[in-house]
C-alpha cells in the first residue's frame, strides 16, 4: 500500500510538471506550428548537408570551366638575369676587358595541343557529367530528408492520438477507482481489488508520461534533421488524418517504378556514370593515338660585357620560331594497355550498378506498398474489432459505475480496448505513412 502510494505521488509530480510545461508554451503563444512542408522547405534551404553538396556543384562547375581551357594556347614570358665574374681573365692589347659582366634573356613563348585523340573534347564531357552528377546530391539529399522528417511527422502524430486515448482512459480509470471506493465501504468488494483499481490509475498516468516523453523526443529528433538552431521553440502543427486517407486507392508497384524510373536522381546519377565509363574509357583508348602540338617563340638577350649598344645588342639578338612536333607512343611500359583495360572493368562496374540501382528501387517501392496494403487491410478490419470493443466496455464502465463491478471482466475489457485503438492507430498512420512514401517515389509532392 505505501509503495502504491509513492507511485502515485511521482507520477503526480511527473503530470504537474509536464502539464505545466505545456501550460507555459501554450501561453507564451511563441512557438510556431510547423507543417511538414514548412519543415521540408526549411531544411532544403538551411541544411548543411544540402549546403556542402551545392558546394561541391560548384567545384565540378570550376572543373568544367579548367577543362574548356584546355582547347586554348598557353602563353607564357620569360626572363633571366646574371651577373658573371672572371677576375682572371687576360687583357687583350687594346681592348678593355671587363671581370665583371651583367647578362639579361628575354622571352616569349606559347604552346598549342592541335590533337590529342580527341581526349580534350571528351574530357570537357566528362568533367560536364561530373558537374551533373554533383547537382544531382543535392536532390538525394533532400529526398532523404523528405523520408526521415515524414516518419518522425506521422510519427508524432501517431503518439499524440495515442496520448489521447491513454488521457481518456485515465479519466475512465479515475471514475472507477472513486466508485470502486464506495463499493469498498459498501463492502461489495475487497481491499485487494481496490488496490488493483489504483494501480490501473498509476499505470495509466505513468503511460500518458511515458508517451508525452515519446512525442518530445521525436520533435526533438525532427528539429535537428531539418537543421533548427537549437535554442528555436519547435512544435508541429495540428494534423488531422481522416479515415478517408487511409482507405484511398493505393498504386500498383509497376506504375510508381516506372515514375520512378524517370525522376529519381539516384537513377540519373547511375546512368550519368555509365556515360562516364564509356568517355573514360575512350579517352584511355587515346592514348595508343599520336600527339600533334604546335609551339612559337621570340626571344632576345643582351650583356653587358659585350661594349655594343643595349638596344643594339637587343635588335642583333632578337630571334623568333615556331615549330610542330609529332608524339607516338611505341614502348609505354604496358600503361596504356592497363588503362584501356581498367577502363573496360569501369564500363561493366557501372552497368551492373545501374541494375543494382533498378532492382533496389523496385524492391523499395514494392515493400512500401506492400506495407500500405496489408496496414489498410488491418485498418478495416480493425475498425468493427474497435467498434465492438467500445460496446462492450461502455456497457461494463457504465454497470460498473452505477451497479457492482466486478475486477477482472473490466480490466480485460479496458485491455481488449486499449490494444483496439493502438492497433487501429498505427495501421491507420502506417498506411498513410507508406501512401506518401509511393507518392514521393513517384515524383509527387508529399500531401499531409
Amino acid at each position: 500500500m505505501n509503495m502504491t502510494r509513492y507511485v502515485l505521488i511521482g507520477l503526480a509530480v511527473l503530470m504537474g510538471m509536464t502539464a505545466g510545461r505545456a501550460q507555459d508554451d501554450a501561453g507564451s503563444g511563441s512557438i510556431r506550428k510547423w507543417t511538414l512542408k514548412e519543415c521540408i522547405d526549411y531544411a532544403e534551404q538551411n541544411s548543411s548537408d544540402i549546403a556542402k553538396a551545392h558546394a561541391r556543384a560548384d567545384q565540378a562547375k570550376v572543373e568544367v570551366l579548367q577543362s574548356k581551357a584546355e582547347w586554348l594556347p598557353s602563353l607564357s614570358a620569360s626572363t633571366s638575369h646574371s651577373v658573371n665574374y672572371t677576375p682572371f681573365i687576360k687583357e687583350q692589347a687594346g681592348i678593355d676587358v671587363d671581370k665583371a659582366s651583367y647578362n639579361g634573356s628575354y622571352g616569349v613563348n606559347a604552346g598549342w595541343t592541335v590533337w590529342n585523340g580527341n581526349q580534350t573534347a571528351n574530357n570537357i564531357r566528362l568533367a560536364k557529367l561530373s558537374a551533373e552528377q554533383s547537382e544531382l546530391q543535392s536532390e538525394q539529399i533532400l529526398n532523404s530528408i523528405k523520408e526521415q522528417a515524414t516518419q518522425l511527422y506521422v510519427q508524432i502524430l501517431y503518439t499524440e492520438e495515442a496520448l489521447k486515448v491513454n488521457r481518456e482512459l485515465l479519466e475512465q480509470d479515475e471514475v472507477l477507482y472513486r466508485r470502486g471506493e464506495e463499493l469498498l465501504k459498501q463492502g461489495q468488494i475487497a481491499k485487494y481489488e481496490l488496490l488493483e483499481l489504483q494501480t490501473q490509475v498509476a499505470n495509466g498516468q505513468y503511460d500518458i508520461v511515458s508517451t508525452q516523453t515519446q512525442i518530445d523526443q521525436y520533435k526533438l529528433q525532427l528539429k535537428y534533421l531539418i537543421d533548427l538552431p537549437g535554442d528555436m521553440p519547435f512544435d508541429v502543427a495540428t494534423v488531422t488524418i481522416s479515415d478517408e486517407q487511409a482507405l484511398a486507392a493505393i498504386p500498383a508497384t509497376a506504375t510508381v517504378h516506372e515514375k520512378a524510373l524517370m525522376v529519381r536522381p539516384e537513377v540519373r546519377d547511375a546512368d550519368l556514370a555509365i556515360k562516364q565509363s564509356e568517355l573514360s574509357y575512350s579517352i584511355a583508348k587515346a592514348g595508343y593515338l599520336p600527339t600533334v602540338s604546335m609551339s612559337a617563340g621570340l626571344g632576345t638577350n643582351h650583356s653587358s660585357g659585350n661594349h655594343s649598344d643595349y638596344f643594339e645588342q637587343m635588335k642583333r639578338s632578337f630571334d623568333a620560331s615556331i615549330g610542330v612536333s609529332v608524339s607516338v607512343p611505341i614502348l609505354d611500359n604496358r600503361r596504356n594497355k592497363s588503362n584501356v583495360q581498367k577502363a573496360d572493368i569501369s564500363r561493366t562496374l557501372a552497368k551492373l550498378d545501374r541494375e543494382d540501382v533498378d532492382y533496389d528501387l523496385y524492391n523499395t517501392i514494392a515493400n512500401y506498398r506492400l506495407q500500405a496494403v496489408n496496414n489498410q487491410q488491418k485498418f478495416q478490419a480493425g475498425l468493427a474489432r474497435l467498434r465492438y470493443n467500445k460496446e462492450n466496455y461502455a456497457a461494463i464502465f457504465e454497470k460498473a459505475r452505477i451497479g457492482t463491478m466486478n475486477i477482472v471482466e473490466t480490466f480485460n475489457a479496458r485491455t481488449n480496448l486499449l490494444n483496439a485503438q493502438q492497433d487501429v492507430l498505427q495501421s491507420k498512420y502506417l498506411t498513410v505513412y507508406n501512401m506518401q512514401m509511393l507518392r514521393l517515389y513517384s515524383g509527387e509532392e508529399i500531401t499531409l
